[in-house]
């Protein structure tokens, strides 16, 4: 579907200062609170409404953004698509401007009866894809009494271009970090199974990561690699042969040199997954999480600040999971013996800073 609009120098300025806004923002709540706001500024409307298909409602529209008068009784409301003049705009992917709607047959007036409001004039742009109509843009009653006119419905087509895509590739990256993230927890949950005495182990893993990381004050990027990273923190044991794995024992001197080395086996694994630099950060979580502070860890035998900080964080909170969860061979410490050793470990183990973090955050929890 395609429009020609052909913007003159003046809509072009205007169109640009809208482009460069909402690249400001990646919250599309707030970059579609945006785009209504210039979008009525531009074309003078007294009030002015973004209606977006729900996609979990589907035939529906409801209301993603409204502002003006008597706005708040948009709150809540489902429009049927094909019903009134927004949900004919979004069913035929068609604009309207509508000089005086009580004489179009198709404006429906449950608002204005509900509210008190009074619609005179209308202009309604469908939000138009490559493949299909999102929605639509509707502008309401121009000031001073004055009509919308072919201008305002150029302009605001060209702008409807705009936030169609704006609200297509938020959908999208949504969609794909949901997508990710349900991936990685089905992948470490599928880790955990392999060991009913470890089930659900490196989701707590991740939990207990992101507190100390909020503490830190990380940025929501930094976290968010953070909780991957902990969730694939064991990855490497899927290189472990069960018999070692799975042993109801305490491992010997030959198995322990073969467990130790699944940390380096994840780092090896993850090393193949692309784009490389998305997951450079994550796999130093597996690499060096059983490094210590002190250098006397493994497989590297790095220590202090060469530990990369998000491997020191989750060497605190995997060590404190697997002190508190039971094994075949042991009963989990109960968590307050469990906190006294991270404390006796201080500054050997863990950095110490990290570690009086999560001590505090536990005992607050308390």
């Amino acid at each position: 579907m395609s429009h020609n609009v052909k913007p003159s120098s003046e809509h072009l300025e205007i169109l640009w200062d809208i482009t460069k806004l909402l690249q400001t923002s990646g919250d599309l709540q707030q970059l579609l609170d945006m785009a209504l706001t210039q979008a009525m500024k531009a074309v003078r409307a007294e009030a002015g409404t973004l209606w977006l298909n729900d996609v979990e409602n589907e035939g529906y529209m409801y209301p993603a953004v409204a502002k003006g008068p008597k706005a708040d009784g948009l709150k809540g409301l489902k429009l049927k698509i094909g019903q009134g003049l927004a949900g004919w705009v979004a069913e035929n992917a068609k604009p309207q401007l509508i000089s005086d709607v009580s004489n179009d047959e198709r404006w429906a007036n449950k608002f204005d009866q509900s509210t008190g409001y009074k619609t005179y004039s209308l202009l309604c742009v469908p939000l138009v894809t490559q493949t299909t109509c999102i929605g639509c843009l509707q502008m309401v009653n121009k000031h001073d009494n004055e009509l919308f006119d072919e201008d305002d419905l150029n302009l605001c087509q060209a702008l409807a271009g705009i936030i169609a895509i704006t609200v297509e590739n938020s959908r999208l990256f949504a969609d794909l970090k949901m997508m990710f993230k349900s991936f990685l927890l089905t992948l470490s949950s599928a880790l955990d199974a392999r060991d009913p005495y470890t089930r659900g182990h490196s989701e707590r893993v991740s939990e207990n990561s992101l507190k100390i990381g909020k503490a830190l004050g990380l940025s929501t990027e930094k976290l968010e690699i953070l909780e991957r990273a902990a969730l694939l923190h064991d990855i490497g044991k899927m290189g472990v042969r069960d018999s070692i794995l799975l042993k109801e024992a305490p491992l010997d001197d030959e198995e322990f040199g073969i467990m130790k080395q699944h940390p380096d086996i994840g780092r090896k694994i993850l090393q193949d997954v692309q784009p490389e630099h998305l997951f450079k950060e994550i796999s130093q979580g597996t690499a060096y999480h059983h490094e210590r502070f002190d250098g006397k860890g493994y497989p590297f035998g790095i220590k202090g600040d060469e530990i990369p900080l998000i491997a020191r964080i989750i060497a605190v909170a995997d060590t404190f999971d697997a002190m508190t969860s039971d094994r075949p061979y042991r009963k989990g410490l109960p968590e307050d013996v469990a906190i006294e050793e991270i404390k006796r470990c201080s500054g050997t183990q863990f950095d110490s800073e990290l570690a009086e973090i999560f001590i505090s955050h536990i005992r607050n929890e308390e």
